[in-house]
């Protein structure tokens, strides 16, 4: 095996670190349950995960990399199931998949990402007074990865909130919207990563009573219940986010509307001199004021009587 895998055997609120090549011999012993993560493995590391646990080989060909759409699949001994994760890891988000093969006596881990791993699953399974099941490890693990999911929806409304504050204050800027985009687009990585939950979860309980018995379904119940209400808040914190964006293009357009109505009325303001100093400028030998005294001065302050007229009208009806 690789140097990212563990093995461990789960009994009587113990863990015992086993040898890989004894994971076949530990499953028949039936002595408890087997439990193996295996980070980035390489293909033969997982054809020795197929010969130890028998593994179909179809399965086994779509653990080998990510990008695959979360889903359950019952093959012959057991289940392959997908799921897409996000967790908060070096301040940052951390998007991922983990594939799980779970059958009598065993639950095989394959992740797909660089975050800290399942430790925390395995504690908690080694704290468990009641017998270990396959069932029960599951639920562990379903229950870890939408609890992973929360704080990083929390920490999105705390952004939406500043982001709204800041929008408020300051007005709309080209930062904001990049701060909306990216909001948004992290808010679709968790949509995408919770979505499946429920549904993986109604499928267990309905088709594969053999591992989600009926002393379990009220837990498998309770992750579906706690997916769904992120589902909800994401939703809502998507369409604020998309009001926000649609708000913010909507301002755009009307200081740009209104950049171009005072551009027009400083436009015609301008239009009355230049129309009166471009008939002056053509130099004509009869004009009425040529000869008068008083001539350039009237026409100066009848030009500038005009113009003010025209700028008080537009003032008053807020073009300028």
């Amino acid at each position: 095996m690789t140097a990212n895998a563990t093995c461990h055997l789960l009994r009587g609120g113990q863990r015992q670190s086993i040898d890989f090549a004894e994971v076949s011999e530990t499953i028949a012993a039936g002595n408890g349950l087997v439990w193996l993560e295996l980070n980035d493995p390489d293909k033969p590391a997982l054809d020795l995960l197929q010969i130890e646990l028998n593994l179909h080989e179809l399965a086994v060909e779509d653990a080998l990399s990510a990008n695959q759409r979360p889903k359950v699949e019952d093959y012959a001994g057991g289940l392959f199931i997908v799921l897409r994760t996000a967790r908060l890891w070096d301040n940052a988000i951390e998007y991922g998949e983990t594939h799980v093969f779970c059958g009598a006596g065993y639950l095989a881990i394959i992740r797909h990402d660089s975050g800290p791993g399942y430790g925390r699953v395995l504690d908690r399974l080694q704290a468990y007074a009641k017998p270990l099941s396959v069932g029960l490890a599951l639920y562990a693990l379903l229950d870890h990865v939408v609890d992973e999911l929360r704080p990083l929806s929390a920490r999105l409304e705390d952004r939406y909130a500043d982001l709204e504050a800041a929008i408020f204050s300051n007005g709309f800027s080209s930062e904001n919207l990049q701060f909306l985009f990216e909001t948004k687009r992290d808010i679709l990585g968790l949509m995408s990563a919770v979505q499946p939950i429920p549904e993986i979860c109604g499928d267990l309980i309905r088709l594969h009573p053999n591992i989600v018995d009926k002393e379990l379904r009220a837990y498998y119940r309770d992750v579906e219940d706690h997916a769904i209400r992120l589902i909800q808040t994401l939703d809502r914190l998507r369409e604020m986010i998309s009001d926000a964006m649609q708000l913010s293009m909507t301002t755009a357009a009307m200081q740009q509307s209104e950049s171009v109505q005072k551009l027009a009325g400083w436009g015609a303001i301008f239009a009355i001199p230049t129309l009166v100093f471009s008939l002056y400028g053509m130099n004509f030998k009869v004009m009425p004021e040529l000869d008068w005294t008083w001539g350039y001065p009237l026409t100066l302050l009848a030009t500038g009587a005009g113009c003010f007229w025209l700028y008080r009208r537009l003032k008053l009806r807020g073009w300028i």
